[in-house]
């Protein structure tokens, strides 16, 4: 029976140098805030990138099931009310990790399917190849109930987008705008107000005491007979509202580490910033080089990662020391079996 382990009790970043199925177990119930999974994708090859190797062939697809089924249950068990789970893979195994996941997560816990174009082309015509490039992963999510951590992440406005609907300039302030409906959608129905405005009369959006201090304040324009219409400043806008295609995120082919399958730290970062808060525990069961840890410094979260290879565990220790924590190993363990904290 392993120890139990209380994620977040002494120190604030924790690696775990083994399975992580062994990892969970020493974590109590309802105790991680996020997890994101990034496990073999079943890709049928032996990665060995500067040093750094792993074997991802497997005898059959139900082996990789069966390995993988009592782990994500683990996930499952460990996650608070208010958690949620990322599960990253591509066209290896998703389908077969979709209808897995449902089963166990809940198919109506199921949130997204995110789709990450991870490079712009792959060029396999030259050997051969007969089907289109493959060059995007999937990212399957499942919140624990419908009281999950949401924060609402914005991208930036397309140009397009911007010249054809914030296309008007205020001459005083140089301030770009939009001209917005002010008008009550749905009518009655809604529960909209009713009267008039600068003569007109409809239902509008906002009461008439409210019209009149945007009026004042110089956010209405108008002319004598038309329908009135709002100024929205495109300083005061936070952007587009994140969707399900993430375009905007690239590999990091420049990095300075050389690992396999390494994730960019900004895919991290936004997965972190909108599933979990400050000081809130993030677990990362297949570490790799640590790029979650990074992230988790760089945002104010805690991090408890797993990782059975000891080159990538010494590599992840390393990286989290160049960012400003120092580590310490529990006495009295080899670092086969240990728990390498690192206190910030």
């Amino acid at each position: 029976m392993s120890a139990v382990y209380c994620p977040g009790e002494i120190y604030d970043y924790t690696l775990f140098h083994e399975d992580c199925l062994c990892t969970t177990r020493r974590f109590p119930s309802d105790s991680i805030d996020l997890i994101y999974a990034d496990p073999p994708f079943l890709s049928g090859r032996l990665y060995d990138v500067h040093g750094y190797s792993f074997d991802d062939r497997w005898n059959s697809l139900q082996e990789y099931l069966d390995w993988i089924e009592p782990r994500l249950k683990e996930f499952k068990r460990i996650l608070k009310s208010t958690g949620s789970i990322y599960i990253h893979c591509d066209w290896h195994i998703s389908h077969n990790l979709k209808v897995l996941a449902d089963k166990i997560f809940a198919r109506r816990n199921f949130l997204n399917e995110i789709i990450w174009k991870r490079q712009s082309s792959h060029n396999d015509a030259k050997q051969g190849s007969r089907h289109f490039g493959r060059i995007h992963d999937t990212i399957l999510i499942y919140a624990m109930s419908h009281n999950y951590i949401w924060n609402q992440q914005y991208v930036p406005y397309e140009d397009s987008y911007l010249e054809r609907t914030y296309k008007f300039m205020e001459s005083e302030t140089e301030r770009r705008y939009a001209l917005g409906d002010l008008t009550g959608p749905g009518g009655a129905g809604k529960k909209n107000p009713r009267y008039e405005f600068l003569g007109v009369t409809r239902y509008w959006r906002y009461s008439k005491t409210r019209m009149f201090e945007l009026l004042d304040g110089g956010r209405i324009v108008h002319k004598k007979g038309r329908v009135p219409l709002l100024k929205r400043y495109l300083d005061e806008m936070r952007g587009k509202p994140l969707q399900d295609l993430w375009t905007d995120i690239k590999p990091e082919s420049h990095r300075k580490i050389k690992f396999p399958t390494q994730k960019p730290e900004a895919l991290l970062d936004r997965i972190i910033r909108t599933s979990s808060n400050p000081n809130q525990i993030v677990y990362d069961p297949f570490t790799g080089s640590g790029t979650s840890g990074a992230a988790c410094f760089r945002l104010s979260r805690r991090w408890i990662g797993s990782e059975i290879l000891e080159n990538a565990c010494h590599l992840t220790v390393d990286r989290l020391r160049a960012l400003g924590c120092t580590t310490k190993f529990c006495s009295g363990l080899t670092f086969n079996s240990s728990i390498c904290q690192i206190s910030v």
